[in-house]
């Protein structure tokens, strides 16, 4: 899953919010940073992380596989991308596994297991992500300012 939005005319430090993003990702159990991009993309700052999950009970049932963090722009003008990935995100895949693991019913359970589980925690992941970028704006922050695309 992909979504992105646009923060206009806040005045953000782009550096500080990474760092708290950095930080929760960290304090994500089983989660581990793979990869950290500082650059330029296009003459515009380009910030990247990528988390992997690892653990293999979680693989089966289906979960938050990786998750990546983008921010590009500067303070007054940046996009924040977040793409997460799922084991077994197409339907398929997960019926089986469900059905390997607890039969028919289970292929019900895991086909949707999945998607919630990473629905979830990209939820938790824009939540702290706006609290940031609030905390690291110079100027006023409100949802106006927000584009989601």
């Amino acid at each position: 899953m992909v979504r992105v939005r646009r923060y206009k005319d806040s005045s953000v430090d782009i550096q500080a919010v990474l760092k708290g993003i950095k930080e929760f990702l960290q304090e994500t159990k089983d989660l581990n940073i793979m990869n950290e991009i500082n650059g330029k993309i296009d003459g515009k700052p380009f910030l990247s992380l990528t988390a992997v999950k690892t653990t293999a009970p979680r693989l089966l049932v289906g979960a938050l596989r990786e998750i990546t963090i983008s921010l590009t722009g500067f303070p007054d003008d940046f996009l924040v991308e977040v793409h997460t990935g799922t084991w077994f995100a197409n339907i398929a895949m997960p019926g089986v596994a469900g059905t390997l693991i607890a039969g028919p019913v289970g292929f019900a359970v895991g086909a949707g297991a999945p998607t919630i589980v990473a629905v979830r925690y990209e939820r938790q992941v824009w939540n702290r992500i706006r609290e940031l970028i609030k905390q690291n704006a110079k100027k006023s922050f409100n949802l106006e300012k927000v584009e989601t695309y």
